[in-house]
């Protein structure tokens, strides 16, 4: 079974994951990369592919026994070189993988988590270099601040050695909390300083928005 074939893999979810976890990752993918979001053709048809193959996951992640049936057929977890972990070896930690959209074409782009850091991705897609602060924590809650062109909110992140960050944001949705302790990711403009998606990282299940 390909990493295409993963249907977990598909929605960005664990193999454990709750049956409204699935719901909800198929849900929020659906949106993001709908093909009438598209106007380059290449990108829609990108689009396209990836929605054929969520809503795939979807067929048969949501239902009960079509899971259960794949689930006794998917291969167990190996180790990166093809073989089973012993049980006297030790593990070290990975930083997890984070999903993030690129701001100019929404294709999903997998990196390393950075511990909050700002860091520079280039997309697999469209090739576009974008700027990216990956896994910081927030801190406090967004402070509402009138500017001469407007409202903005500020909003502080740590990363992990505690160091601060502050982002403005031109508009929140309103189902985006920004509570403190919460782990995020934010993806830049590729030319202008201004935030364009904001990830919320749950345990099992990532959200994202566009706020820009």
């Amino acid at each position: 079974m390909t990493g295409d074939d993963d249907h977990y893999e598909a929605l960005g979810i664990a193999p454990d994951a709750a049956p409204e976890e699935i719901r909800e990752a198929w849900r929020f993918l659906l949106a993001a990369f709908h093909p009438d979001r598209f106007r380059d053709p290449a990108q829609r048809e990108r689009a396209l592919e990836i929605t054929k193959r969520v809503n795939g996951a979807w067929q048969v992640l949501g239902d009960p026994a079509l899971r259960q049936r794949y689930d006794l057929r998917r291969p167990a977890a190996a180790a990166p070189d093809g073989s089973a972990t012993g049980p006297d070896e030790p593990v070290i930690a990975e930083p997890p993988v984070r999903v993030l959209p690129c701001p100019t074409c929404a294709s999903r782009c997998p990196v390393p988590d950075a511990g909050g850091r700002m860091v520079r991705l280039r997309c697999p897609a469209c090739e576009e270099a974008f700027p990216a602060m990956i896994g910081a924590r927030c801190v406090d809650r967004p402070r509402l601040e009138k500017r001469w062109m407007g409202l903005r909110y500020e909003a502080v992140f740590a990363d992990a050695s505690g160091e601060r960050s502050v982002v403005t944001f031109r508009r929140l949705p309103q189902e985006l909390a920004l509570s403190e302790g919460e782990l995020f990711s934010i993806v830049f403009h590729p030319r202008r300083p201004r935030p364009v998606y904001a990830v919320l990282h749950g345990e099992r299940l990532d959200l994202g928005w566009r706020v820009g």
